[in-house]
C-alpha cells in the first residue's frame, strides 16, 4: 500500500482568477499586436511605394494599437496593486475640463461618429487627483458609452457638489436592465449589446481607482433611454 500524499483539491479561487486574467489579456493582446506587426512589416518592405496619406493612416493605426497594448498592461498592474492595497497615486490639483476635452478628442480618432456635448459648470473648481488615473477612468467611460450605448448624443457633465466634483458620462443607448447594474462593475463582465471588446476589467478597475481617491463610481440606467456613469473626486483645498 502506497501513500500518495494529501489529496489535490485543485486550484484555488485566487489561482483561477489569475489564470482567467492571463488568458483574457493574452487573447485581447493578439489583435493589436498582429495589427502592429502587419503595418510595420508593410511599411518597411514597401515604404517608397506607399502614398504619404496612406503611410499616415497606417502609422496612426499603429499608434492606436500600441496605446491599446499599453492600457491593457496598465490594467494588469492596476489589478495586482488594487488587490494588494498597494496602488500608488500622485495626487495634484487638476482642472477636469481640459482633461475631458482632451479625452473626447482622442476617442474621436477611433470613433469617427462620436458626438459629445460637454457641459461644465461655471467656476468649476480644481480637484486633487492623479491625472493619469483620472484619464484612465474617463477614457474607459467614454469608450464604453460609445461601444455599448451609442457614439451619438453622448453628454459629459461636471458639477461641484459640496467638497467634491462629480463627472457624469451619459449615453442614449438601449440602457442596462436593473438586474445587471451591479454586475457591470464585476470582473470579466461584458454585456452582449453593442460592440463588446476588451478584457471586461475596465469598470472594475475604474471603480477601484476612483475609490482610491476617496470618491465613488455609480451607474444609473433606464431601459430604452440610456445609461449614466457618475464618479466623484475631492475638490482641491487651499495650499497648506
Amino acid at each position: 500500500m502506497t501513500d500518495d500524499g494529501p489529496a489535490d483539491d485543485g486550484p484555488t479561487a485566487d489561482e483561477l482568477t489569475a489564470v482567467e486574467i492571463i488568458a483574457t489579456v493574452s487573447h485581447e493582446l493578439r489583435s493589436p499586436l498582429t495589427s502592429i506587426k502587419g503595418f510595420t512589416s508593410l511599411l518597411l518592405s514597401r515604404w517608397d511605394g506607399i502614398a504619404d496619406d496612406r503611410k499616415k493612416e497606417m502609422l496612426e493605426a499603429v499608434r492606436h494599437d500600441a496605446d491599446r497594448v499599453t492600457r491593457m498592461l496598465t490594467e494588469l498592474l492596476d489589478i495586482s496593486r488594487l488587490e494588494a492595497g498597494r496602488l500608488h497615486l500622485s495626487p495634484r490639483p487638476l482642472e477636469i475640463g481640459p482633461l475631458i476635452r482632451s479625452i473626447v478628442d482622442k476617442v474621436a480618432m477611433v470613433e469617427p461618429d462620436l458626438d459629445v456635448t460637454i457641459d461644465l459648470a461655471d467656476d468649476l473648481p480644481e480637484v486633487v487627483a492623479d491625472a493619469d488615473k483620472v484619464e484612465q477612468v474617463l477614457t474607459n467611460l467614454v469608450e464604453n458609452a460609445a461601444k455599448y450605448g451609442s457614439p451619438v448624443g453622448l453628454r459629459i457633465a461636471a458639477r461641484a457638489d459640496g467638497d467634491e466634483v462629480s463627472v457624469a458620462v451619459a449615453d442614449r443607448g438601449a440602457g442596462i436592465p436593473a438586474e445587471d447594474l451591479d454586475r457591470v462593475f464585476a470582473r470579466f463582465y461584458r454585456r452582449e449589446e453593442g460592440r463588446p471588446t476588451g478584457t471586461g476589467l475596465g469598470l472594475w478597475i475604474s471603480r477601484g481607482l476612483v475609490e482610491a481617491h476617496g470618491g465613488r463610481l455609480v451607474a444609473e440606467s433606464v431601459e430604452g433611454e440610456g445609461s449614466t456613469f457618475t464618479f466623484t473626486l475631492p475638490i482641491a483645498g487651499p495650499p497648506a
